[in-house]
């Protein structure tokens, strides 16, 4: 990623993803913005500059001359410049973009003023019409050793682990929901397909409806691991957004924040979360191994993969009870003489067959 805390106004209207971010913006690309500016608030005057230009060009065809440009940049410089944060504009450079210059002012004359006066503090949140104000977001830390409960607006709830920070509105938008961790929270989101819950995680985002899971992101370590416990989510990185990875109850998914990397496995100790019938549930007497395995299946929500025909005589009599997940796996393999590997998201059996 370019180094945008030493950009000025020109290089970030020049910058493709601060094009689109603009031009196409959505909720991970705001929400990028609005961290990036709190994060460096130095950087307000050159974004909301860039930003203007290009709101502008969407809203003029009428190019002026080079002249006419040359003036009006000059006008647009003192008009959108606090001393505070002084956007340099190299002489070189000038009237390549001086156009774009000229398109603010055009379109900003035909408003009756310009994009925002002198006397105007901008905020961070302003980069989005969409977004939540700051004053109304709320920035809860645990410095206690002991989980911190944060009640939400919508009545989603968030155990907040020790040393961790959450930041969150008030009051959540009408079209969606987000918050910001930096360390361990165990989310119960509440169930509403018509306002999705967003979490941002340094350059991860889960996205969810209703469920309940975990997410770790410590700020000593590169990784981010997401655990969810009921539910689906929808986990990408902030720029591969039409790449998401889908997640289920009893899956996890390790994010490399250097790489990019995303890798989707098995819970280290996978839940039960459907009871099989029956009062003697795991209690298997010469019952065919597909049976077994698919039982594991929709008790776990995993993936068994297995060679079919090579197993398809063996039966399994085991009187299995209360194990955790991968105790009764043992016992089983052990029972067959298989092995077994977890690789991403399966289970892989592995048998000479009976």
């Amino acid at each position: 990623m370019p180094s945008y805390a030493t950009f000025s106004a020109e290089a970030f209207i020049q910058d493709d993803f601060f094009r689109r971010s603009i031009q196409s913006p959505t909720a991970e690309t705001d929400a990028y913005w609005q961290e990036f500016l709190r994060n460096h608030p130095e950087q307000t005057q050159a974004i909301h500059s860039a930003r203007a230009f290009l709101t502008a060009l969407d809203q003029t065809q009428t190019r002026p001359s080079t002249e006419q440009g040359e003036r009006m940049w000059q006008v647009i410089q003192q008009q959108t410049q606090p001393e505070a944060y002084p956007v340099q504009i190299s002489v070189s450079h000038r009237r390549k973009y001086v156009w774009w210059a000229a398109a603010v002012i055009l379109v900003c004359v035909s408003l009756g003023g310009l994009w925002y006066s002198r006397t105007q503090t901008p905020t961070s949140e302003q980069l989005s019409s969409r977004s939540t104000q700051l004053s109304t977001w709320i920035h809860r830390v645990n410095t206690t050793q002991q989980l911190m409960t944060v009640q939400l607006d919508d009545g989603s709830t968030v155990m907040l682990s020790p040393q961790s920070q959450l930041r969150y509105p008030r009051r959540f938008a009408s079209e969606k929901r987000e918050v910001y961790l930096t360390g361990e929270g165990f989310f119960k989101v509440a169930k509403n397909p018509n306002q999705p819950f967003y979490v941002f995680a340094k350059n991860l985002i889960t996205k969810v409806i209703g469920t309940s899971f975990r997410i770790t992101a410590p700020p000593q370590n590169q990784n981010v691991q997401v655990t969810v416990r009921s539910g689906k989510v929808a986990v990408y990185a902030l720029h591969s957004s039409d790449h998401p990875l889908l997640l289920t109850a009893n899956q996890q998914v390790y994010f490399d924040t250097s790489s990019q990397q995303l890798t989707r496995s098995v819970v280290r100790a996978p839940l039960l979360l459907k009871s099989p019938e029956g009062t003697q549930s795991f209690v298997f007497e010469e019952t065919p191994i597909a049976q077994v395995f698919h039982t594991l299946e929709t008790s776990y929500g995993v993936t068994i993969t297995y060679n079919t025909d090579l197993l398809n005589h063996c039966r399994l009599t085991a009187p299995l009870g209360n194990e955790p997940f991968f105790k009764k796996l043992d016992l089983i393999c052990q029972t067959l003489g298989a092995t077994y590997e977890v690789w991403g998201n399966q289970i892989i059996i592995t048998a000479k067959g009976c």
